[in-house]
C-alpha cells in the first residue's frame, strides 16, 4: 500500500509537460495518423528525463511512472488543431482531471466530447485499460522483453515494443470496429451484415474460443455505461450481431468488446488503438522490469554440431 501510495503521488506530481514539447506535437502534419503519436510522443518525453543517466531499479520505476502521468497530456496536443493555439491544452493537470484515475485522465484527453467523465465512465475505462494491460507474449510484448534484455535502459525497452505494436496496426482493427458499430442504425442491418457475409470469418474480434475471462468482465462493463438512447441502440446492435455469430460458434473476445466499450465512451475510432497501446505500455514496462530484474536473457543460444551447422536451442 505504502509503495502504490508512492507511484500515485510521483504520477501526480509529474503530470506537468514542458511547453516546447506540446507546442513540437502541436505542429504535426494533419495528414498524419494518430496512432502514429504514440511511439513518437515516447521518444519525445524521454528528452526530457531529468535522470538520463541513472539506471537503477527505482530510476526505472519512477521513469515509467512520469511517462505514463505525461503521455495523455502530449498526446491531446498532437491530436488537437494546430492552426488554434486554444487547442495547446495546459502543461499541468486541470483541478477536474485531478479528480479522475489515471485512465479518466486519458480518456478525458482523448474523447471527442468535452465533458468530464463520469464516475462509471471513468470505472469503465479503469476495466478496459486493466484487461487490455497483458498480453502474454504477443510481438510488442517480446520485444519489450528482448529489448530490456539487451540495455540497461528502460525506455529502450518501451519504445522498441511501442514501434512494432504501432507497425503491426498499420490497418487499424479497432478502427474498422467501431466504425462498423457506428454504421449500424439498428439491429437487423446488424444481422443483415454478417447474413451477407456468406460465411466469411469475421475480420476482426470474434474467436472460436470462448473461455476469455476478460471478454466476459467487460461486458459486464458495458452494461453500466447504457445511459442514454444512442448508446443503447449501439450496444443493441453489437448484441444481435454477437447473438447471430455465437450460433455460428465464434465468440467475442477482449478486443471486440473494449472497442465496444470505447465506442459508447465516445472515443473517436482513430484513436481506440492509442487506448489499447497505453494499455499495453503498463504491461511492457512490468515485463521489462521483471526481464532486467531476473537477469535470465530472452536471446537464443546457439550450439554448434559438427554435421548440422549452428543450431538455435
Amino acid at each position: 500500500e505504502e509503495e502504490l501510495a508512492d507511484s500515485c503521488s510521483i504520477m501526480a506530481d509529474s503530470a506537468v509537460i514542458d511547453r516546447s514539447a506540446l507546442e513540437m506535437v502541436s505542429h504535426l502534419p494533419l495528414s498524419a495518423r494518430p496512432l502514429d503519436f504514440f511511439p513518437l510522443c515516447i521518444s519525445l518525453l524521454s528528452f526530457f528525463d531529468p535522470t538520463p543517466q541513472d539506471n537503477s531499479a527505482d530510476a526505472s520505476r519512477s521513469r515509467i511512472l512520469r511517462l505514463l502521468a505525461q503521455l495523455p497530456m502530449i498526446l491531446s496536443a498532437g491530436l488537437g488543431d494546430p492552426a488554434e493555439s486554444s487547442c495547446l491544452f495546459a502543461t499541468e493537470l486541470s483541478s477536474d482531471e485531478t479528480e479522475l484515475s489515471w485512465a479518466g485522465r486519458l480518456l478525458q484527453r482523448l474523447r471527442s466530447s468535452s465533458e468530464r467523465p463520469s464516475a462509471a465512465e471513468d470505472a469503465a475505462m479503469n476495466t478496459l485499460m486493466i484487461c487490455q494491460c497483458l498480453t502474454e507474449m504477443r510481438p510488442a510484448c517480446f520485444t519489450a522483453r528482448f529489448a530490456a534484455s539487451t540495455t540497461t535502459h528502460i525506455m529502450a525497452a518501451l519504445q522498441s515494443a511501442s514501434t512494432v505494436f504501432v507497425s503491426q496496426l498499420r490497418n487499424d482493427p479497432y478502427l474498422w470496429a467501431s466504425e462498423l458499430m457506428h454504421n449500424f442504425h439498428d439491429p437487423a442491418q446488424a444481422e443483415a451484415w454478417w447474413r451477407r457475409r456468406e460465411g466469411q470469418p469475421v475480420p476482426f474480434g470474434f474467436s472460436s474460443s470462448n473461455d476469455d475471462l476478460r471478454a466476459d468482465i467487460l461486458a459486464e462493463t458495458v452494461m453500466t455505461l447504457l445511459g442514454s438512447s444512442e448508446r443503447i441502440r449501439l450496444a443493441g446492435c453489437c448484441a444481435r450481431l454477437e447473438k447471430v455469430l455465437a450460433a455460428d460458434q465464434y465468440f467475442p473476445t477482449a478486443d471486440w468488446v473494449s472497442a465496444k466499450i470505447m465506442t459508447l465512451l465516445d472515443i473517436a475510432p482513430e484513436r481506440q488503438s492509442i487506448v489499447i497501446g497505453m494499455a499495453r505500455l503498463a504491461g511492457w514496462a512490468a515485463q521489462a522490469i521483471e526481464q532486467q530484474a531476473s537477469g535470465l536473457s530472452l536471446l537464443p543460444r546457439l550450439n554448434y554440431g559438427e554435421s548440422a551447422g549452428p543450431v538455435a536451442s
